[in-house]
């Protein structure tokens, strides 16, 4: 991607809340049309950074740049207003009256953001209808669930028809199939040509959707790069198999299995889970050496039924391996402060 693709630019951003810093000289560029992942513990600085770019807090340090009319802008108190107009914003759990409705809560931001008033009747109800809120269209929130007002505060986001989407934490408590409604929303989005932003403390929720994921961790970014470029970083991963017959032969197929894949895996690392009937073989994650693993099964009369390795399996071992060198780091930093403490 050349530097024209960038519609969001953080330069060094930090923030500090009296001696704690939450965000520490971060930098991040966020490209046209994709989705990035934001990736870290809860604590870790993803809602604090969100929020700088929507200038609900103030950086103490650092830039934010955002593209309009062709250029990047650094955002200031100035140009706020406008520089932001093409932006829409879920900064964590969104409250609204509870005497209101969707349609009088999506025309007030409609307005506020400036969509053209002709337009916004039709524009609130199509929104709606891409929900499926329509018959809840006129009902006041206090009938609603948790889901359905996340919902209405993802669409309040979105009604003034902005390029670039900003998601913090949207999936939190909401139930599978929520979830896997606003998962598919957030699809629909990006397949419109929309850049979106997402933040969430769990892998698998980031690796559905993201084309890129940025790790943080105590405010500082500790990894980015594509789903396909991290997974080839990972150390290990795991293969998920189970065969015909798997509550008959049970353990009793490991040592089979340990003669056939012995030149492509380590000792102790084949267990078989008798509650779920099914094996999981550990490797390193190459998936030259997985292709050849499931050619060697099949060539020695191993009747797989399935074989697969999650994404996010494959990703979680190098994603705890970033955090944890991360915590050691934090500690470290923080006993160096401690002793300077104590000399000065």
């Amino acid at each position: 991607m050349n530097s024209n693709d960038v519609v969001i630019e953080l330069q060094h951003l930090t923030k500090n809340f009296g001696k704690f810093t939450a965000v520490k000289n971060i930098s991040l560029e966020i490209h046209r049309g994709e989705c990035l992942g934001f990736l870290g513990p809860n604590g870790a600085g993803k809602s604090t950074t969100m929020k700088m770019i929507a200038y609900l807090l103030r950086p103490s340090k650092g830039i934010i740049k955002i593209r309009t009319d062709g250029q990047l802008k650094s955002l200031n108190g100035q140009n706020k207003d406008r520089l932001l107009e093409h932006v829409g914003f879920l900064i964590e759990n969104p409250r609204f009256y509870k005497n209101s409705t969707p349609r009088q809560i999506l025309t007030y931001f409609a307005k506020l953001k400036g969509y053209p008033r002709q337009q916004i009747k039709s524009r609130v109800e199509q929104i709606v209808s891409m929900m499926g809120l329509n018959k809840w269209i006129d009902e006041k929130l206090h009938k609603f669930s948790k889901g359905m007002r996340q919902k209405v505060g993802i669409l309040s986001a979105i009604v003034h028809d902005p390029d670039i989407l900003i998601f913090d934490e949207p999936y939190t408590g909401l139930d599978p199939a929520v979830r896997i409604e606003v998962r598919d929303f957030i699809l629909k989005l990006k397949e419109m040509g929309k850049t979106v932003f997402l933040s969430s403390h769990l892998l698998y929720e980031i690796s559905e959707v993201a084309d890129r994921i940025a790790i943080i961790s105590h405010g500082r970014i500790i990894a980015c790069d594509t789903l396909e470029n991290l997974e080839q970083q990972a150390q290990s991963s795991k293969i998920h198999l189970e065969v015909l017959n798997a509550k008959e032969i049970g353990s009793s197929l490991i040592t089979k299995l340990y003669e056939i894949l012995q030149n492509y895996i380590a000792a102790n690392s084949i267990s078989y889970y008798d509650d779920g009937s099914y094996y999981t073989i550990k490797f390193d994650g190459n998936p030259n050496k997985q292709h050849q693993i499931l050619k060697l099964l099949i060539e020695n009369d191993i009747k797989v039924l399935e074989f697969s390795v999650p994404k996010a399996g494959l990703l979680e071992s190098l994603y705890l391996d970033y955090i944890s060198k991360s915590e050691d780091q934090a500690l470290q930093e923080q006993k160096t402060a401690i002793k300077v403490e104590a000399i000065l």
